[in-house]
């Protein structure tokens, strides 16, 4: 995992150093909407945190929001790389219907988009994009909220500092509007060894955004 890690950077870099110098045209834009993400086998790791069994994961939502450049080289071809604030996390339902539990991994993530486009009519164009995804953590929290009560529990020290994946992209485009649905499926597991856990913890995210790009 670590050299595809490595092989993708790599990759990112040369293709965004390429764009710079082939673009024909160079555009920019913010882009911000909700996230809906999961992690299973989250229970493995949370549970020993709060001290309380889980039976059940469900999906968290949260907010997203950031900016990108875009590299065309030409009409239908071009580089996307992004910068997004993300909220990822996961929602536990506690044994014997004790109550939930949850957990907050917020994210600095860096997709890095090949696109393509296609003119559906005059004014609208649809388009797919496709590309590794990192991410560096920027903060972490847990809520229990049992019977007895609400409480905090602290699951930084169980969660990693960067998380890898890949990210694929669909929506349209009406003047210097777009809407947009993504999927990101982590490849990386996010659990550090500090609590052992006998499955991976992946992060499993699909998003809503509308944006603007900026003339």
């Amino acid at each position: 995992m670590r050299r595809v890690k490595r092989t993708a950077v790599v990759c990112a870099v040369c293709l965004m150093a390429a764009a710079s110098a082939a673009a024909q045209n160079v555009t920019a834009g913010v882009k911000a909407g909700f996230v809906l993400n999961s992690i299973p086998n989250a229970g493995q790791v949370i549970d020993q945190i709060s001290g309380v069994e889980s039976v059940d994961v469900s999906a968290k939502v949260g907010l997203t929001g950031g900016g990108f450049v875009q590299f065309a080289f030409n009409d239908q071809f071009s580089l996307q790389p992004e910068m997004q604030f993300v909220m990822k996390g996961v929602n536990l339902d506690l044994a014997n219907n004790a109550g939930t539990a949850s957990a907050k991994v917020n994210y600095l993530e860096f997709p890095v988009f090949l696109r393509f486009n296609r003119r559906l009519n005059d004014t609208l164009r649809g388009f797919v994009m496709a590309g590794p995804a990192f991410s560096v953590k920027v903060g972490t929290g847990g809520t229990l909220d049992g019977v007895s009560g609400t409480s905090d529990f602290d699951i930084d020290p169980a969660i990693g500092s960067r998380d890898f994946g890949l990210a694929f992209a669909g929506g349209l485009e009406w003047q210097n509007f777009l809407i947009e649905a993504r999927y990101v499926l982590g490849l990386t597991d996010i659990a550090t060894d500090i609590y052992f856990h006998e499955d991976e913890l992946t992060n499993r995210s699909f998003s809503i955004m509308v944006g603007l790009r900026l003339p």
